[in-house]
């Protein structure tokens, strides 16, 4: 899955120097940073958070070089795109931003005026007082909106402004994917585009982002607030521009005025905000789908740990793709070993420390199931299958070069490696994606064992995504 020789090539380079392209390659030391620094803090997240929540891929750049990458297999989360969720909406947002510094769309400009064939009998004061900037900083007045858990297949849009704004908007916060999803309703009516095309054509290209690729709603939006996928390298080039204040390789790609109102606490955004000093990562402060952060910085941020920190103190990006549940930290745990890693100037070439980094990286992986009880006789039918995303009850087990291969009744083969990961591409039987839907064509990688007598233990994870899990086959009988 993984190229592991040019990882391991690309840490033994020397410095790049000054005159390096952004975002080409450097060896830590070179931009002040220390490899056994990044090292320690690929052991902290193995171990603190181990096999079952666990980081998939991650990309760290300092003064607009690359200095450290790698991703754990089966994934590549480098070369292929991963599940954002929410860290969707600062994409979003960003197209918002295009729009605005083309004179072409007003903050305060009212909602429902982009929407008159969709806006309900005798609109609530509320309602039409509602701004563009309400959406962006979650601040809608709505104490429930999630269209698209309310009418699922229907239109998001009808569903949201049919919500009961039951609070002057502009003045509560709080969290809200339908929100968002109206913010790309709005960009695509006004850009006359779909969201992902613009997108494509201001930020995607310019950046050199060959990844992206977004679910829709039934109406055929872009879902917005969610639904995004991308390498964790494109993500780094994302925070690389909002980090350089909108410029990129000296060409201006967003005003500075968008990425510092963008980036900067525009409403408080959680209980302790009134001070933000209560070391939640979530109570600093929300600007225009943005979330601000301890120590100056601020992120784009999605459920399971997708993450794209920026930190313009120590000028310096970590992305971050992964499937775990403490996101804090997740965050923490960069702020106890990469921040103050982030050194003031350069530091001597250290070559063991970064042939260390460079082996590091190009052996990350995730574990493999193990067993240790015999196999019976095979192929076995009729095994009964535990819960599992893919639709089995019962199965045949049969065994291959490989490992062995479940089969459904329906005919359907299940690839399971032994002592390796073998790979199967899979249709969920869902065509719109609510939140958290798993839609589409993916792989999923899975690897097995004997873990008692007559029980196979399957572990599995959905690639380029966070969903990941373990099931068991149980021979008849037994």
């Amino acid at each position: 899955m993984k190229t592991t020789s040019i990882l391991a090539s690309f840490f033994i380079f020397a410095s790049m120097g000054a005159s390096a392209a952004l975002m080409e390659k450097a060896t830590p030391e070179s931009q002040g940073v220390p490899s056994s620094a990044i090292v320690a803090w690929i052991d902290a997240c193995e171990r603190e958070f181990g096999p079952d929540n666990a980081l998939h891929g991650f990309v760290i750049v300092r003064h607009g070089h690359v200095i450290a990458e790698g991703t754990w297999a089966p994934y590549d989360t480098l070369n292929k795109p991963h599940m954002l969720y929410s860290h969707s909406k600062s994409f979003t947002s960003t197209a918002i931003g295009f729009l605005v510094d083309d004179g072409k769309l007003d903050l305060d400009a009212r909602v429902i005026s982009f929407f008159p064939d969709k806006i309900p009998q005798n609109p609530s004061l509320n309602l039409r007082s509602m701004r563009v900037r309400d959406l962006l900083t979650m601040n809608v007045g709505a104490s429930y909106s999630d269209a698209e858990n309310k009418d699922p297949f229907g239109d998001w849009v009808k569903a949201f402004l049919a919500n009961d704004i039951d609070r002057e908007p502009g003045t509560v916060f709080k969290y809200d994917s339908g929100a968002t999803h109206m913010l790309a309703a709005i960009a695509e009516r006004v850009s006359g585009m779909k969201l992902m095309d613009f997108l494509k054509l201001r930020l995607f290209d310019p950046l050199g982002m060959t990844s992206p690729w977004s679910t829709v709603s039934p109406t055929g939006i872009a879902c917005g607030g969610w639904g995004m996928n991308m390498t964790t390298r494109d993500l780094s080039r994302f925070g690389q521009l909002y980090l350089d204040k909108g410029m990129w390789n000296g060409r201006r790609i967003l005003s500075r005025e968008w990425v510092t109102a963008a980036t900067s606490r525009q409403t408080w955004s959680g209980a302790i905000a009134v001070t933000g000093e209560d070391g939640s990562d979530w109570h600093q402060g929300y600007g225009f789908q943005f979330w601000r952060c301890r120590h100056n910085a601020f992120r784009a941020d999605g459920a399971m740990g997708q993450y794209t920190i920026v930190m313009p103190d120590q000028d310096a990006v970590v992305s971050i793709h992964a499937g775990l549940g403490n996101m804090q930290h997740e965050i923490n745990l960069v702020w106890k070993h990469l921040l103050p890693a982030f050194g003031p100037s350069a530091l001597p070439d250290d070559a063991a420390a970064q042939k260390a980094l460079a082996e590091r990286c190009a052996s990350l992986k995730l574990p493999m199931q193990r067993g240790s009880a015999p196999a019976p006789a095979l192929p076995i039918a009729g095994a009964k299958v535990s819960k599992n995303p893919l639709d089995f009850k019962n199965a045949t087990i049969e065994k291959t070069r490989q490992g062995w291969t479940l089969v459904r009744p329906d005919g359907f083969r299940f690839a399971v490696g032994d002592g390796s990961w073998a790979t199967t591409t899979y249709t969920f039987p869902q065509n719109i994606e609510i939140l958290f839907a798993l839609v589409g064509t993916r792989d999923v990688a899975a690897s097995g064992a004997w873990t008692a007598p007559g029980v196979f233990t399957v572990r599995w994870y959905l690639l380029g995504a966070p969903q990941h899990g373990k099931f068991t086959v149980t021979v008849p009988g037994k």
